[in-house]
């Protein structure tokens, strides 16, 4: 790591690259956030019983088993 940083320091203005970097995150973080913040909870319910719910995919599956047999 020695050899990256000792070539970085050459390099004029290298400091905006982190700088917009972490201010790409942190915009991405906040919006992620305020997102899942802002979700009804109605909305989160339906996301949590839809994992126990069956799909409509079941049938075909069983269509598709049928006619290997």
């Amino acid at each position: 790591m020695g050899f990256v940083s000792e070539v970085l320091k050459g390099v004029k203005g290298i400091e905006w690259y982190y700088i917009i970097g972490i201010a790409i995150f942190i915009t991405l973080f906040v919006i992620v956030v305020y997102k899942t913040i802002r979700t009804p909870k109605s909305d989160l319910k339906k996301y949590k019983n839809s994992i126990l719910e069956d799909d409509d995919m079941a049938p075909i599956d069983n269509q598709q088993n049928n006619k290997n047999e």
